[in-house]
């Protein structure tokens, strides 16, 4: 398990590149030392037996629709003899080895806690370097760790349901100061990035927790009061960010010009998705190709850039069978976390939830940031499925003993209707 872990830590400093660094080259994959650990703890899950109280593995289809999913993005890059797309093929491998791990590891309720607490732990740890950059280096906005505003953002918001949980069903009273300081960093480092796209998935977010509260006005009151700090204290880019969104016209700023970049390179994705619905013109070559199919892209942006939209540059790259499979792969997490949500285990219902709600902010700032590599949200992908297993295997242990107290309620009920029974025979019997 403590490969697993350090895997969790070097899969969020990916893009640092002492970690990140490529090593060498096997065929077209770019071997790095995320990777080297990823094959190691693969085959260590594979050497060691699992343990005695291990859920037992559940049917799902997960693993096959990534296979699929992946593969067939390689295999259009082969069949059609398009340049070999080295970065996004070591992705898919590295985010494979992730699936295989996570698969083979996350067999227990306190596995799962323990993976929890270092992907927090890390981001949060990870988001220093963002409050490093804007007080010290007088950076803003903030990039932090993956060297791009939204990346860092997304990253953040996702983790920080988790977080919150932490707060209110760790085991022990320091997990929960842990959890809350953590929680603290990465909402400020959310704020200090300046993401557009990570505020709003943030109050969406939000919204969408009050809703499945249970106790709705407390929830209520304490986002509010959470809004209110931040807007207070939020840098004064941010608020500056959100008054320069321009969809035609000239553009007079920065923010403006990025407005007006991703309203253009929407539409040159969907003229790409139009001529090439089923395979898509390549992977990682939306970039390249964005100015043929939109005219206006360069007069505007100066730039070519990638489709700053993840569904828009998957249809648009790969065909929209792989993005038909990119949202099966969401859809299938939601529903693992749905059906744990039912469970009599308070904790593991309530730790669904905050993937939950971390996979709907992915799914909101995807409209607007690139963001099919971000590893965070596989994470909360693949351990979905090993939490469902989890929630079966507790109601599994926990039906017996409440059909045995059941059983021992109902004997102690009936006890005095057949001591009266016994009586009134008794006395039937003497009348005789």
């Amino acid at each position: 398990m403590s490969l697993y872990y350090i895997l969790l830590l070097f899969t969020r400093f990916h893009s640092d590149p002492r970690v990140g660094m490529p090593l060498f080259h096997a065929a077209f994959v770019i071997v790095t030392p995320v990777k080297v650990i990823g094959l190691f703890t693969i085959l260590a899950a594979l050497a060691t037996q699992r343990p005695t109280d291990a859920s037992p593995r559940l049917r799902n289809s997960l693993g096959m629709v990534f296979f699929a999913f992946a593969t067939l993005q390689v295999l259009e890059v082969l069949a059609f003899g398009l340049p070999t797309p080295s970065a996004s093929i070591s992705s898919l491998v590295s985010i494979g080895l992730l699936l295989l791990a996570t698969r083979a590891l996350i067999s227990t309720e306190e596995r799962m806690r323990k993976a929890v607490r270092v992907m927090i732990m890390t981001s949060a740890f990870a988001s220093l370097w963002i409050f490093r950059q804007h007080f010290l280096e007088y950076a803003g906005p903030a990039n932090g760790i993956e060297q791009d505003t939204n990346y860092e953002s997304l990253t953040l918001v996702m983790g920080i349901p988790l977080a919150i949980w932490m707060v209110r069903y760790e085991t022990g009273s320091w997990w929960k100061r842990i959890g809350a300081v953590c929680a603290g960093l990465m909402a400020g480092g959310v704020l200090l990035t300046e993401s557009r796209a990570g505020v709003i998935a943030a109050v969406v977010m939000g919204l969408v927790a009050v809703i499945v509260s249970r106790r709705k006005m407390l929830t209520l009151g304490l986002i509010a009061i959470a809004v209110a700090a931040g807007v207070v204290m939020a840098p004064a880019g941010l608020s500056t960010r959100f008054h320069s969104i321009k969809l035609e016209g000239t553009a007079n700023n920065g923010d403006e010009v990025s407005t007006r970049t991703h309203f253009e390179l929407l539409k040159a994705g969907v003229a790409m998705i139009k001529s090439y619905p089923l395979t898509g013109v390549g992977l990682e070559r939306f970039k390249d190709t964005a100015p043929a199919y939109n005219r206006e892209l360069l007069q505007v942006a100066g730039h070519r850039f990638i489709a700053h939209d993840t569904y828009i540059q998957m249809a648009a790259e790969s065909g929209l069978p792989v993005l038909i499979l990119f949202l099966a792969l969401m859809t299938m997490a939601f529903m693992n976390c749905r059906a744990v949500r039912r469970s009599a285990n308070v904790p593991l219902a309530h730790m669904a939830t905050a993937m939950q709600l971390g996979l709907i902010g992915f799914g909101i700032a995807a409209v607007s940031v690139t963001a099919e590599y971000v590893t965070t949200f596989w994470i909360l992908v693949f351990l979905s499925q090993n939490l469902r297993e989890l929630a079966a295997f507790a109601a599994a242990r926990v039906q017996p003993q409440v059909r045995r107290a059941n059983q021992a309620t109902t004997l102690v009920r009936a006890l005095p209707r057949r001591a009266k029974l016994a009586r009134t025979t008794a006395s039937i019997g003497q009348g005789r």
